[in-house]
């Protein structure tokens, strides 16, 4: 799986579980050794933009 395609899979759960399932919250840890997760507000920016009742935020960071 590509970043690219890891960010759109993540925008597309999120979603579906603000439309589907009514989950008011999605957060995402940031990877700073993983290219697709080393900056996550643009991915939270997106999911924002596209769901109506989900807050978005950082929930773990992992500095390994």
């Amino acid at each position: 799986m590509s970043g690219r395609d890891a960010l759109h899979q993540a925008i597309e759960l999120s979603v579906a579980a603000d439309d589907d399932l009514g989950v008011n919250g999605a957060y995402f840890r940031v990877h700073h050794f993983a290219p697709q997760g080393t900056s996550p507000m643009p991915l939270l920016s997106a999911i924002a933009a596209r769901t109506k009742h989900i807050e978005v935020g950082t929930g773990v960071i992992d500095m390994r």
